[in-house]
């Protein structure tokens, strides 16, 4: 079978951003349906150079550019070069404003484009999508086609890596019991802030109680995530939510404390088989990245610990445990939760997404 090619856009990003274009440049090394085919340049002063000039200055990974990357020349905006490499899909890893501006470039141009970016996430004609979630969203997509004019192209988005994890730890829940509201902590990595997001001198020995902008977008996006799709709109989840989000000094791996209202009474055994069963929505098509098990819950009463669990299932799973009733609620529920931010919050669902989008036939080989 033909791979399909995909277009690179973030990795030499000049904003802390690029710290996940960048994490993404692996992911599809001998993957059995894409072939990366171009790295796109999101500012026009770099088309042309290699990708090594362009980040010699800029390369925000622990580990060094891969030796096969440092002479390719990276492209502009183009349709017919983009086209002439062979380009189906680009996944886009760019800051809002910036996304906002070329994605829907990209699109109308007939390209499809998976965004990473919060940009676009709660345009109404944008599917906003988990692929074990609510992949049904992606027939919003036909929507799209009308309401923008375009003809190949299209948007679709990859939420928040908070939204993914405490998304995949709840929605077995919804599904099971209903849920009447939802309480969440977050204990979230420093990485999730890119590389130099964080100051050094603000995290040793210390906790930061707010993250801007963090709180609004866990809502408004699970609200999207776990909507209704009603003929051309999503109309969002209505349940009421409550979330703090702090950063902790922690490397890699988001740690979430859910408070459930449930909407039908559950043991904590019967929640956790709930959990462990849960395979997820896009299981049927079978996702090459894909973890075996997306939910792993601990049974230990000091689990999960993000340096412990954020590699689960190469990453990709959530880790829950800590299961108990919560007297707070009729209902009620507590657990804790970790995911890896990037292997499963960002890059990681941008790739099952790309997936997902290449096993529903919105994309051929060029």
């Amino acid at each position: 079978m033909s791979k399909i090619g995909v277009g690179l856009l973030g990795v030499a990003g000049k904003t802390p951003f690029a710290y996940i274009g960048q994490r993404g440049l692996g992911l599809f090394g001998d993957h059995p349906w894409f072939d990366v085919r171009a790295i796109i340049a999101d500012d026009p002063a770099d088309v042309g150079r290699t990708l090594g000039e362009a980040v010699a200055d800029r390369w925000l990974l622990d580990e060094p550019l891969p030796a096969e990357w440092a002479d390719v020349r990276l492209v502009g905006i183009d349709g017919p070069a983009l086209r002439e490499a062979g380009v189906s899909l680009v996944l886009s890893g760019l800051p809002g404003p910036h996304a906002r501006e070329l994605d829907p470039q990209l699109a109308a141009l007939g390209f499809g484009v998976i965004s990473e970016s919060a940009g676009l996430r709660l345009e109404d004609d944008v599917p906003l999508i988990v692929p074990e979630i609510n992949p049904g969203h992606l027939a919003l997509v036909a929507q799209q086609k009308i309401t923008r004019g375009y003809d190949t192209g299209f948007l679709v988005a990859s939420p928040l890596c908070t939204a993914v994890i405490v998304g995949l730890a709840a929605k077995p829940l919804l599904d099971a019991y209903g849920i009447d509201s939802l309480v969440t902590t977050t204990m979230q990595a420093l990485s999730g802030a890119g590389k130099s997001g964080v100051a050094a001198l603000q995290v040793i020995d210390n906790l930061l109680p707010f993250i801007g902008d963090e709180e609004e977008k866990l809502d408004s996006e699970l609200a999207k995530i776990f909507g209704t799709l009603e003929g051309d709109r999503i109309v969002p989840w209505s349940a009421p939510m409550a979330s703090t989000c702090t950063r902790v000094p922690v490397r890699d791996g988001h740690t979430a404390s859910l408070s459930v209202g449930l909407g039908a009474a559950a043991s904590p055994a019967e929640v956790a088989e709930v959990l462990a069963n849960f395979a997820g929505h896009a299981a049927e098509h079978k996702l090459p990245s894909a973890p075996e098990s997306l939910i792993v819950v601990r049974s230990e009463q000091d689990r999960p610990q993000p340096f412990l669990d954020r590699d689960a299932g190469d990453g990709r799973s959530v880790s829950v445990g800590r299961i108990r009733a919560n007297k707070a609620f009729e209902s009620g529920v507590s657990l804790v939760a970790v995911g890896h931010n990037h292997d499963r919050g960002t890059v990681g669902n941008a790739l099952l997404l790309t997936e997902l989008v290449a096993a529903a036939g919105l994309v051929n080989p060029a």
